[in-house]
C-alpha cells in the first residue's frame, strides 16, 4: 500500500502499486488535520481590572529597558550610544518616560510639517530634537540619541494632550 499526500489541502491518495510502479486502484479520502499556532507559545492570562494600570506601567518600562538593552548587544551598523547616554535614558525611564524609536524618513516628514530645515544625510541629535520639539512640544520630548541601526531613540513623556503618546506611523 502506497500513500501520496498532495500539498496542504489534506487530500490523500491511497492505492496499491504493482511491481512496475503503476497504480492499479486508488480512492480519495479526506484526512483531518489539526493546526497549532506556533507563534503563540505561552498562554496569556487575563489581568484583573484593578491591576490593569500597574500592568501597563510595568509593561511599558520593560519594553523601554529592552530597547536600551538591544543597543548593547549584536552587530552595529552605526556607532552605539555611549554608556553615559544609556544611563541618562535609564534615569528618564525611572522618572516615567517611555523610550521609542523613529526613523529618518519619519523625521523628514515631521520636519516638513513643522516647517523646519532638516538635512537627513547629516542630521545631529540636536537637530532631531529641534524637529521633534516643534512637532510634539518641548514637554513631550525628553532626550534623543542615535541607535546602532541609524534610527533615533527618543525618551518621551507617557502622555501627550491627555492621551497615551506613540509616534504616528
Amino acid at each position: 500500500m502506497a500513500t501520496n499526500t498532495r500539498g496542504r489541502s489534506g487530500w490523500t491518495s491511497r492505492g496499491r502499486t504493482t511491481t512496475t510502479g503503476k497504480r492499479n486502484t486508488y480512492s480519495r479520502t479526506r484526512t483531518s488535520h489539526t493546526t497549532t499556532n506556533r507563534t503563540q507559545t505561552a498562554k496569556m492570562t487575563a489581568v484583573p481590572s484593578k491591576y490593569k494600570t500597574v500592568y501597563d506601567t510595568f509593561n511599558t518600562k520593560i519594553n523601554s529597558y529592552r530597547t536600551l538593552y538591544n543597543q548593547t548587544r549584536g552587530p552595529a551598523k552605526y556607532s552605539r550610544p555611549t554608556p553615559a547616554t544609556l544611563n541618562t535614558f535609564a534615569n528618564w525611564i525611572n522618572k516615567g518616560a517611555v523610550v521609542q524609536t523613529c526613523t529618518r524618513a519619519q523625521l523628514m516628514r515631521w520636519a516638513r510639517m513643522a516647517h523646519k530645515n532638516f538635512n537627513p544625510q547629516s542630521c545631529t541629535t540636536a537637530a532631531c530634537k529641534n524637529v521633534l520639539d516643534a512637532k510634539f512640544g518641548k514637554n513631550t520630548i525628553k532626550a534623543v540619541a542615535r541607535t546602532k541601526s541609524g534610527s533615533y531613540m527618543v525618551a518621551t513623556s507617557p502622555t501627550w494632550k491627555g492621551k497615551t503618546f506613540n509616534f504616528p506611523k
